[in-house]
């Protein structure tokens, strides 16, 4: 009995050590969501996972990446608390020829013919095979300036 109250103690002293390096805000409060369904060659639903928590975000090319996607179509306004903010999403598609394990949704920009990391939610995977396909939606929320 004493060893488990010993180790207890010993995993609450640790949890301030832990890396926390899950984010949902990013600089000026911009806030993500993501959405991500896979459908097998029949369209039927494999999977389904969403996320607001990122294990990786490269905020200079995400910022950057925001500015030209709301520069290229209108986005919606909306009022939360009194302030206005602007919602900009990006629908990413993706068809499979192999078969794997995918454990990560990643948004990906091309700058300069390279593909730059923006964003990247990590999950415990799902299965793919030839002919399922991927769609995931991303949202961005961020305060109008």
């Amino acid at each position: 009995m004493n060893k488990f109250i010993i180790l207890g103690i010993l995993f609450l002293g640790l949890i301030p050590l832990i890396d926390n390096s899950f984010q949902t805000e990013i600089q000026n409060d911009v806030f993500i969501f993501v959405q991500t369904s896979i459908k097998n060659s029949d369209g039927q639903l494999v999977a389904y996972l969403e996320s607001s928590k990122f294990s990786h975000l490269n905020l200079p090319a995400l910022n950057s990446f925001l500015d030209f996607e709301a520069s290229q179509r209108s986005s919606p306004i909306i009022t939360i608390d009194g302030k206005q903010h602007e919602i900009i999403r990006r629908v990413q598609s993706q068809s499979f020829d192999y078969e794997g394990l995918v454990a990560s949704t990643i948004l990906y920009d091309r700058i300069e013919e390279k593909s730059i990391l923006l964003a990247r939610f990590s999950h415990d995977g799902y299965q793919v095979i030839p002919g399922d396909v991927l769609e995931s939606m991303w949202t961005f929320i961020r305060p109008v300036s």
